[in-house]
């Protein structure tokens, strides 16, 4: 199935202990094992996968070990996904750095999509001019990626400055960036999902499918309260490419059940 699903789901997600003290080191992380989730994600019938920075920098001096594990399962990386502040000017330049670091790494092993969070809110709330400084480290990383021969797309993420669909549209008029939807994430803003996309249809090429429980959890798209079909028949019916995501990360149940699942929900909706 070509349609990409995120490794972020096997194991607790946390940020890294060095971000504390040091930028460089302010990335996701999970403490699955990426070859059981490269391997139960191959046996759901899933072709690629997305990965978090910092689980793709564990692999920083082996590259060939992961290519090794994705070679076996048959499986190939699509895209990496990164965050930052990008709104303080001090540290700008080593959160590019760090990403640009992961995204070389990801091209390397064949990936082509750099999905981008955050934008950070300051202790006394937001600064509206923050959304054109974000917008603009967003525009610098994109040039990085069109550079390197990836598309970078923007991710509108819980807990940063980028969570209405109002935040959104300001984010979007400060940057040239596409745009990367998260379903579950733009309905937990406020948004809907269906909306977003269709408003914003001709700056996606790459999409987040994620489903959100009554009770605010994440969990597979085919699950909870977003209705997912008319969203997968907008962009099925965009004559511009897209490509597909799914995250279950936040699930109650077991990764590779949601995979299987998944797969065949996509699976039975795609042949129609």
């Amino acid at each position: 199935m070509k349609i990409t699903y995120s490794t972020n789901a096997w194991g607790k997600i946390y940020a890294h202990a060095g971000a504390t003290n040091n930028v460089n080191n302010a990335f996701y992380v999970t403490d699955g094992e990426a070859e059981t989730a490269i391997r139960e994600i191959a046996e759901a019938g899933f072709e690629s996968i997305e990965m978090f920075d910092g689980d793709l920098l564990k692999y920083d001096n082996e590259v060939d070990k992961l290519k090794k594990i994705l070679v076996a399962h048959e499986v190939s990386l699509k895209g990496v996904y990164s965050a930052g502040c990008f709104i303080f000017d001090d540290i700008l330049d080593e959160e590019i750095f760090r990403i640009k670091r992961t995204a070389k790494i990801a091209k390397e092993l064949g990936a082509d999509q750099l999905v981008l969070g955050g934008g950070a809110t300051r202790s006394d709330g937001i600064n509206e001019e923050d959304y054109k400084k974000l917008g603009k480290a967003l525009d610098r990383i994109a040039d990085i990626a069109a550079e390197m021969g990836m598309t970078a797309s923007y991710h509108p993420h819980l807990g940063s400055l980028v969570e209405t669909p109002e935040q959104i549209d300001s984010v979007m008029a400060s940057s040239k960036i596409c745009l990367c939807p998260d379903t579950g994430h733009i309905y937990l803003g406020g948004g809907d999902p269906y909306e977003v996309t269709k408003k914003y249809i001709h700056r996606i090429k790459y999409f987040h499918l994620k489903g959100v429980e009554s009770d605010g959890s994440f969990c597979a798209p085919s699950k909870g309260v977003i209705d997912i079909k008319p969203i997968l028949t907008l962009l099925s019916q965009h004559k511009g490419k897209i490509s597909l995501a799914v995250e279950t990360d936040g699930s109650k149940r077991a990764p590779s059940m949601d995979a299987k699942e998944t797969a065949q929900f996509l699976s039975s909706f795609l042949q129609l």
